[in-house]
């Protein structure tokens, strides 16, 4: 039976719930028809009242669960004493209601009745087990359940574990991985069917057993999470921050169903928690949903402020900034997460202790885990990646640290080291994973074994620079061989900043491409795109006198952003996380955009007293009326208003279908779920771009409205600044982009060629860059990364 049987278009989620209705947003955010299924209101006129009402809510949430407010529409709402028959029809229904087993049995036990043979079953739950919620069903059903649990919230948590049973049929196993992996964009991890799977079962450990260092007052809130954070390689939420988000009373539900699960776990008292963090939870301090839990956002005369528990007092106080001399030296001399830690946990002080039994309590409790939970290191490592945001899984902290060198060190202190891994030392391998070799060893059968792809058909930068693709490069940027006849051009600079060196390499990048390749692929690994225009650089140059090179720099980026689209080549830009500035005008430019969903662009550059120059004002205006086009009776003028809103006002999209509302994005352009396919995907649109025989559009006459435009931005300008909504200089600096929208002080509408308008954003923008207020403005975000109203 081939996995195109298990082609998945229309979904049923069973309860509305927190996580029914977020899973729900987010099959709709992939394009699935959504049903989503929950009790009947027999109060109500309306009997899927509750349904309704989470639906709404899914609108009001910040961050939203939805593509866009309006996705909500597109879910179907119902009730199980109405509608259950409706799931004959679904491809996937998944089961999401409250984590009792009789409840979820009996729900089971009816959805049997009327579901189609061959339809798959799945259930959302966090640790129950998933055998025994299927057994009383028939063999074909069983064949076609299994768990997939996602992480709060569903749309922005990269981790599914896949958590089939001993009957689930493999060719139901690898279909619905491949489903969650390609269509909802997830890092699928397969998990054995033990208490909790994997990324809780650790999460929860590692949480649980660094309480008592804060209970018993060796460290405040703060500094655990300050040396439990980004410093050591795990997430910026940290420790006490991440149990606030998840909520205090989840954190204590599954510690105490795990308890008696275990009885065999080594670790088993870990999950009883302190009696405060008990007395915290028994008083509803319950993390950020509750509004208090480790920490609590109070206001105060200068704002707001997080204040922290005192676990002596359980009152919240101010925070204190941590302050340890080891830390500070590991953050100064070492770049990144591994060598810090390296670092730390030998150091003879107070913070190398902690550090150093954190991390034992860690890493031996992860290898003891294997084979019972997972037979794979990799699967553990991933867990705590996409399920926590953790840099540096447990394993990966054993090779961080030294594998010999921890194994001796615990040995010396009498610990138990798992056999799995003296066994490993005794072959001669001393880590878990060789990148050069793109080996990890499987600590269960005490082979070597490839590294696997975090997605199928992933391709990375870090890949092609292992296998020798590199074609050139230097500190800003390098390309790459993509194979198929494709290059990939990568940002290398600090947050991905486009800078003179960068521009220049992507210009020879282009005339490399040119002579060897048939097209141009331009993404990165990197967790954001770009920030836009190196700031720092450019005001450097200025304030040593060397203004000529800035206009030259203007001038060199805009021919280079703009002549993407003009090469004899398809240009395709592959942008994920934040894409600013300059970054969107590439994007503008490219002749093919592949995004990642969750991409956040945005033309801000108004934000420190600058427009977009890259030929960003241009091409929305182009595209506001290329849109019009087509119907000569619309009034083009309040368009012409909401792109003229969009630029000065520096809206960012919250994911790529808003970025599509806001004209970054074009209608034909790709969305993609993973981030891990981003790349690959890109290649085969450049590749089926090149395959049709490619030629570069003709430079276009753009429409300007002249003196009409000019005249009523200018008018909206000045009620917003009456209004207080806008401050002068914010005034000044719209103004500008109101002019080189309205195609300067021209007397009549009229079509003017591209050059002419590129012209105008040049400058524009070197006559706001002259400003002393512009300056500021950006002095004011180099300095505190946030801008200035002046």
């Amino acid at each position: 039976m081939s996995q195109a049987k298990y082609s998945i278009q229309k979904v049923a989620v069973l309860g509305s719930g927190t996580m029914g209705s977020q899973i729900a947003a987010h099959c709709v955010n992939a394009g699935l028809d959504v049903w989503l299924l929950d009790l009947k209101d027999e109060e109500s006129e309306n009997p899927n009242r509750q349904v309704v009402e989470n639906i709404k809510k899914l609108r009001e949430m910040n961050p939203s669960p939805l593509g866009r407010p309006d996705y909500a529409d597109r879910i179907t709402p119902g009730n199980f004493s109405d509608d259950l028959d409706m799931l004959s029809e679904m491809d996937w229904i998944c089961e999401a209601v409250i984590e009792k087993m009789d409840i979820k049995k009996d729900l089971l036990a009816r959805v049997e009745e009327v579901r189609s043979e061959g339809s798959v079953v799945s259930s959302n739950t966090s640790g129950l087990p998933i055998g025994e919620i299927s057994e009383d069903c028939s063999d074909e059903f069983r064949a076609h359940f299994l768990g997939t649990h996602f992480f709060n919230p569903p749309r922005y948590m990269k981790l599914m574990e896949v958590i089939p049973t001993a009957d689930t049929a493999g060719e139901v196993i690898n279909a619905m991985s491949r489903f969650c992996e390609r269509q909802l964009g997830k890092g699928v991890v397969k998990c054995k069917d033990t208490p909790n799977f994997i990324a809780n079962r650790i999460g929860i450990f590692s949480i649980a057993s660094i309480m008592p260092y804060f209970f018993d007052g060796t460290f405040r809130a703060e500094e655990i999470d300050f040396l439990l954070g980004t410093l050591t390689g795990y997430s910026k939420a940290a420790t006490f921050r991440t149990a606030d988000m998840s909520g205090l009373d989840v954190i204590h539900h599954v510690a105490a169903n795990l308890y008696p699960a275990i009885p065999g776990d080594e670790r088993r008292e870990v999950f009883d928690l302190p009696e405060t963090f008990e007395k915290m939870v028994e008083e509803g301090r319950h993390g950020n949903k509750a509004g208090q839990g480790f920490y609590k956002k109070v206001k105060t005369d200068s704002g707001k402020e997080y204040k922290v528990i005192n676990p002596e007092t359980m009152g919240y106080e101010s925070q204190v900034k941590p302050e340890f001399e080891t830390a500070a030296v590991a953050k100064k001399r070492f770049k990144r997460a591994g060598e810090r830690l390296h670092f730390l946990v030998n150091e003879d002080d107070k913070v190398g202790e902690f550090l150093w039994k954190v991390q034992c309590d860690l890493m031996l409790y992860a290898a003891h885990r294997i084979p019972e939970i997972t037979d794979s290191v990799e699967a553990i490592d991933r867990a705590m990646k996409w399920g926590f945001n953790w840099e540096l899984g447990p394993f990966e902290r054993w090779d961080a640290i030294g594998v010999k060198e921890v194994v001796a060190r615990m040995q010396d202190e009498g610990r138990e080291v798992p056999q799995s891994v003296l066994e490993m030392l005794e072959q001669g391998r001393d880590q878990f994973y060789n990148r050069e070799e793109g080996t990890v060893y499987n600590l269960a059968t005490g082979e070597v074994e490839q590294l696997s792809a975090p997605a199928r058909g992933a391709v990375r930068v870090s890949d092609l620079k292992s296998e020798n693709k590199e074609v050139f490069g230097n500190d800003s940027a390098g390309l790459y061989d993509l194979g198929q006849g494709v290059a990939l051009f990568e940002f290398r600079t600090k947050q991905y900043t486009l800078g003179f060196e960068l521009v220049q390499s992507l210009q020879k990048a282009c005339d490399v491409v040119e002579e060897q390749f048939d097209a141009l692929v331009i993404s990165h690994d990197g967790e954001n795109f770009t920030y836009g225009a190196n700031l720092m650089e450019a005001m450097g140059a200025w304030q040593e006198g060397d203004k000529e090179r800035v206009r030259q720099a203007v001038k060199n980026f805009q021919q280079t952003a703009v002549g993407l689209r003009y090469r004899p080549f398809p240009v395709v830009v592959a942008p994920f996380g934040r894409s600013l500035g300059g970054g969107v005008e590439f994007i503008l430019h490219a002749d093919k955009v592949v995004a990642h969903h969750e991409l956040y662009a945005g033309l801000v550059e108004a934000g420190v007293g600058l427009l977009p120059a890259g030929g960003g004002t241009k091409e929305m205006l182009h595209r506001t009326m290329q849109k019009l086009m087509q119907d000569e009776q619309i009034d083009p003028l309040p368009n012409v208003k909401e792109t003229f809103k969009t630029i000065g006002m520096a809206r960012v999209s919250d994911g790529a279908p808003n970025a599509q509302e806001l004209g970054y994005l074009g209608a034909s352009d790709v969305i993609v779920m993973n981030r891990d396919l981003l790349i690959a995907e890109a290649r085969a649109e450049a590749r089926r771009l090149a395959d049709r025989g490619y030629h570069p559009p003709a430079k276009p006459r753009v429409r300007v409205l002249g003196n009409q435009a000019l005249s009523s931005l200018k008018i909206m300008l000045y009620i917003m600044h009456e209004g207080g909504f806008i401050t002068d200089y914010d005034q000044v600096v719209a103004d500008k982009i109101a002019f080189v929208l309205s195609g300067g002080d021209l007397s009549e509408p009229q079509e003017v060629p591209e050059h002419y308008l590129l012209r105008l954003e040049r400058e524009a923008f070197m006559e706001l860059l002259e400003d002393e207020r512009t300056q500021a403005r950006i002095e004011h975000m180099l300095k505190k990364g946030k801008p200035l109203r002046n």
